[in-house]
């Protein structure tokens, strides 16, 4: 089991439970944490793993109130991009709106290689599919699979740049999160959060399984997921549309902050 009973796992006897997902190497890393606002949490009080299926993601976190994670939930049919999407890049502006990359059409999940899924999303879309899409297909299929509309309200969809424009003060950040210098502006603002984050990143990171930009995408949208319980959180669109399964087409993002350091 990955949450530990609540309670147990910080200062707070009355509390909930909410975690954080990001696809890494070696399948999913996932970090849990215990929510009851304001208390500012240490890196002690976090659980961890790595899941090798979404659905190991969704039997170890059972008992979170919230599991936010960074892959799209609900699919356009190519008749026109997901609002979401479009809605973040503009939130993130020219530098950063290239990480919100177009996720696949639904035609385009039964792909077997690159050029295929491009055809098929030219076809129904007029727009071809570009290779990062393509390469995290088999992610995207696995939540797609696995999510329901009742699933959806437990499990939600987010970005972790976001994240990170929320807690930067409402400005975009300024380096690609693989880049060294992207890794320590993301880790600065993490930092009043999560204390003692270096040694947890340094003592979970092992390269062929879990990069460092995925802990701390997966950082990132566990605090998410405590702005949004915590009511301090925006969906883009306001009402957002529902795909061809009912999934709602929608991210979750944390509302400006003027100062970090609550989960």
């Amino acid at each position: 089991m990955l949450i530990r009973p609540t309670g147990k796992a910080g200062p707070c006897k009355k509390a909930f439970q909410v975690a954080g997902v990001d696809g890494c190497p070696a399948g999913w890393f996932v970090v849990a944490s215990v929510v009851k606002p304001p208390v500012k949490l240490g890196a002690k009080y976090l659980d961890f793993c790595v899941a090798s299926s979404f659905a190991e993601v969704l039997s170890k976190t059972r008992q979170c109130k919230l599991v936010c994670v960074d892959i799209p939930i609900g699919l356009s049919d190519g008749d026109k991009p997901r609002q979401c999407d479009v809605q973040a890049r503009k939130i993130l502006g020219p530098g950063r709106a290239s990480s919100i990359f177009p996720p696949p059409i639904r035609q385009c999940l039964s792909a077997k290689d690159p050029q295929t899924a491009s055809e098929i999303c030219f076809k129904h879309s007029g727009k071809k599919l570009n290779r990062q899409s393509f390469f995290i297909m088999p992610k995207i299929r696995e939540v797609d699979r696995a999510m329901t509309p009742q699933r959806q309200q437990r499990v939600r969809e987010i970005h972790p740049e976001l994240a990170f424009w929320a807690l930067n003060g409402g400005k975009p950040m300024q380096h690609k999160k693989r880049q060294l210098a992207g890794r320590n502006e993301r880790m600065r603002l993490l930092s009043p959060i999560f204390c003692g984050l270096e040694k947890f990143v340094a003592e979970v990171r092992k390269p062929k399984q879990v990069a460092p930009d995925d802990i701390l995408d997966a950082l990132a949208a566990v605090w998410t997921a405590g702005q949004i319980v915590s009511g301090k959180a925006e969906t883009l669109p306001k009402n957002p549309e529902l795909d061809s399964k009912g999934l709602r087409m929608e991210i979750l993002y944390p509302a400006l902050i003027e100062c970090a350091g609550h989960v």
